[in-house]
């Protein structure tokens, strides 16, 4: 694959260079962001047992999680500096970023706090493997926060996982969509006999 995809005639859309940078400024973000949503306030210092997450700190899920999602505009905002401005640079920092949030760097950076994870029924681990396959089963159907969101049962740990593969998979269907579209347009025109069929 070129290390250009354009997505019209005016310049390139897609660039490695571009790609690199969207990337970088979602993970970075996500990273910092996954830090203070692992604080934890406990009644005993460097205990953590009854302990309440920033979301129950900031009033709860109802709360918190618009604000949270809000807040991945915010890397977006640097895509302002790329011309043409695109749609495309903005999703895919937001699908980037939150796809980042909701992957196991929340549960290392929270068990790098001194805080601890849950398995089934909410068991307390320090075991970042067995939090990982409970929380980001598949096929399960249980709801893996401490208060549920939006609807009963809700995130699931099956919702997390496939919303993160459909949010990877969301930014490398705009790339590949774009490069597709272009080659079959050159294609065309370096093919006089196209146009005669």
């Amino acid at each position: 694959m070129s290390s250009v995809v354009r997505g019209s005639n005016k310049g390139p859309i897609w660039t490695r260079r571009r790609i690199t940078i969207i990337i970088l400024v979602s993970i970075s973000y996500a990273v910092w962001f996954d830090l203070l949503d692992s604080i934890a306030d406990c009644p005993v210092k460097d205990i953590p047992i009854n302990c309440k997450s920033i979301g129950e700190i900031f009033g709860g899920n109802q709360f918190y999680q618009p604000w949270n999602i809000a807040g991945h505009f915010i890397p977006a905002l640097f895509m302002f500096f790329f011309k043409p401005l695109r749609i495309e640079y903005f999703l895919a920092v937001f699908l980037i970023s939150t796809a980042v949030m909701d992957s196991p760097i929340w549960g290392i950076e929270r068990l790098s706090r001194g805080n601890l994870l849950w398995t089934e029924n909410h068991i307390p681990t320090t075991s970042i493997i067995e939090w990982i396959k409970y929380y980001y089963n598949p096929i399960g159907f249980y709801s893996v926060w401490d208060h549920d969101w939006l609807f009963p049962n809700f995130p699931s740990a099956a919702a997390i996982f496939w919303s993160i593969v459909v949010r990877v998979g969301a930014v490398s269907l705009f790339i590949w969509y774009e490069y597709l579209h272009k080659r079959i347009y050159y294609q065309k025109l370096t093919n006089p006999f196209s146009k005669m069929k």
